[in-house]
């Protein structure tokens, strides 16, 4: 190994290290802020510690879905990844998430990917397409479970519903021809290539589908936990799966707040009694 390399690999590894501190300060930070506030009702709920377990295996399965998807997204580009190293490129370049700005994950998954031998074509493609298409198949899930949340004053849900579907439809067609034109515009910005070549359409339909199950298995997650924490489940799963994903939305476009933390639970707290899955006092 020339000590080109060994300084690369290095440099790498110490990028990683101050993301994770990065994300852990700012997710701390976050946290405390809402602990205070929450601390006395705490103290009134008695969870079900099976339920909550339950829904750490699906959270877990939910990943593991994601990875699989990401893997199967590469080898349209004509790249291949093991399942272990997929595994941890995706847990570390996560944690991104919880430090403001939201492009972290884009980029640590695209250099980590390389760093594993992922052409630098497929590396970059593979983590832009799947936060646009993460997004893209969240709104789709609202629109399709939950359009009634989505209904504002002098709107009507269905309005809205049409509305989303029309957008969202439309984003993934043109996917394939604005994205280039996007990455020259940042080469140009920013003075580093940054190419994906063709997007496979095969890449996106891929994207989509695994997407629209993790947000599914997330719901669910979501409903089985708050059976957990309040012994009941108070409405229908697709409701649950809806206010999750609608909340998790909302957090991640608030490119300010690491990981959404406050903006999501803000949405959460008011969602959840719009669906009738909770009084004020519980969410």
């Amino acid at each position: 190994m020339t000590d080109r390399s060994r300084s690369a690999r290095y440099a790498a590894r110490a990028a990683q290290i101050a993301l994770a501190i990065a994300a852990l300060m700012f997710a701390f930070r976050a946290l405390r802020t809402q602990w205070t506030g929450s601390s006395v009702q705490l103290g009134q709920v008695h969870p079900d510690w099976l339920w909550i377990a339950a829904s750490g295996v699906l959270f877990l399965a939910t990943y593991a879905v994601l990875v699989e998807v990401w893997r199967e997204v590469l080898r349209t580009w004509g790249s291949r990844l093991d399942y272990l190293s997929a595994v941890r490129i995706w847990t570390v370049s996560n944690l991104g998430r919880y430090v403001p700005g939201k492009l972290w994950q884009i980029g640590a998954m695209g250099l980590m990917a390389q760093r594993a031998g992922v052409s630098a074509i497929a590396a970059t493609g593979s983590a832009i397409l799947n936060v646009v298409v993460n997004l893209v198949a969240g709104f789709l899930v609202v629109a399709a479970l939950g359009w009634s949340l989505l209904s504002i004053p002098g709107v009507g849900g269905l309005k809205t519903f049409v509305v989303v579907l029309v957008v969202c439809a439309a984003g993934l067609a043109l996917l394939p021809l604005a994205l280039p034109h996007i990455l020259r515009i940042l080469t140009r910005l920013t003075g580093r290539e940054l190419s994906i070549g063709p997007l496979p359409p095969v890449a996106i339909i891929l994207s989509l589908i695994g997407n629209v199950i993790a947000w599914l298995l997330y719901g669910a997650a979501f409903a089985v936990f708050a059976r957990g924490m309040s012994g009941s489940s108070q409405g229908p799963l697709t409701a649950y799966i809806a206010v999750y994903a609608l909340s998790y939305l909302v957090g991640y476009l608030v490119l300010f707040a690491p990981a959404g933390v406050g903006f999501r639970e803000a949405a959460m707290v008011a969602l959840l009694p719009a669906a009738h899955l909770a009084s004020p006092t519980q969410a």
